[in-house]
């Protein structure tokens, strides 16, 4: 399913690391089921899954090898994400270059999917 938002981190305190759409067109959880069923808190936070010295994901057991794999796949999506303390989370609308949703942008952006219906 296609969504119009996506999710700018900031803090990280507002956004679930494995249930919101926040790095890929995917949660995490959808991405990564397997490990999903394993995490120590499916309700974390970015936030609370980043320390100074990086990501700290918090698993119930110890990891298979191929476990290990989908950690290190991970751990390669979030290489270019950054957490800033002093910034909030932010809601945007992806079909407009500032993220801001204006009625005129969603007019044209629903007469553009009509178009490529018709």
């Amino acid at each position: 399913m296609e969504t119009n938002l996506y999710i700018k981190v900031g803090s990280g305190t507002k956004t679930k690391f494995w249930k919101d759409v926040w790095i890929d067109q995917s949660p995490l959880r959808d991405l990564f089921p397997d490990l999903f069923q394993i995490c120590g808190n499916p309700n974390a936070n970015v936030g609370d899954c980043w320390t100074e010295q990086g990501w700290d994901l918090f698993f119930r057991k110890l990891l298979n090898d191929w476990e290990v794999e989908w950690v290190a796949e991970i751990f390669g999506m979030l290489g270019g994400v950054i957490i800033n303390a002093n910034a909030r989370d932010r809601m945007l609308w992806k079909h407009n270059k500032d993220g801001l949703f204006s009625v005129n942008n969603a007019y044209r952006r629903g007469l553009q999917v009509m178009a490529k219906h018709l």
